[in-house]
């Protein structure tokens, strides 16, 4: 294997948090599946704002796992810690903007029947995911560091829980919300 860029390294550095967002993401998809499944084969399948929160969850759980793996790529490919970070960093913030364009798309349709704690929610995960996209940028053009990316595979997985969690104890539409 050739030596890494910026010297040898034994590992990628926060390897074992990495792997465990990874681990936790893909457990969280997995129970997501199995509440799709049994809600299908109940008279509760997911419709409406409730398919959209689930579709929003996967995207978020498989950014979460995808953003947690990244980093051992460029390892293998012995890059610099520096040049791993910044282009993680890159990565990330060229797929962040097109999901939250396409999430908040997908929430305002449904914005007539959306939860109030949704709506209330809502300005701050905007606002965490502006900050969140600013630090990704300042990482790829100053920082190089682990810090800064690790709030991304962080931020998803945060966030594919909260809408897990949404999901398991939403309440029907018209059953007082």
């Amino acid at each position: 294997m050739p030596e890494p860029l910026g010297g040898k390294r034994d590992t990628v550095e926060g390897s074992d948090i990495l792997q465990t967002l990874a681990e936790v993401a893909i457990a969280l998809t997995g129970f997501t599946g199995i509440v799709a499944a049994l809600r299908s084969r109940t008279d509760k399948s997911l419709t409406g704002y409730g398919l959209v929160r689930f579709r929003v969850l996967l995207v978020a759980s498989l950014a979460a796992v995808t953003f947690a793996l990244l980093p051992f790529i460029f390892y293998h490919l012995g890059a610099s810690p520096s040049v791993t970070w910044s282009t993680c960093s890159a990565a990330v913030a060229a797929i962040m903007v097109p999901i939250a364009i396409h999430d908040t798309r997908a929430f305002r349709t449904y914005s007539d029947v959306m939860p109030k704690l949704d709506r209330r929610v809502a300005p701050l995960v905007a606002f965490v995911g502006s900050a969140l996209l600013i630090f990704q940028v300042a990482n790829v053009f100053v920082l190089h560091a682990f810090g800064p990316y690790l709030m991304m595979p962080m931020w998803f997985l945060g966030f594919s829980a909260f809408q897990f969690c949404r999901l398991l104890l939403a309440v029907e539409h018209g059953e007082g919300q």
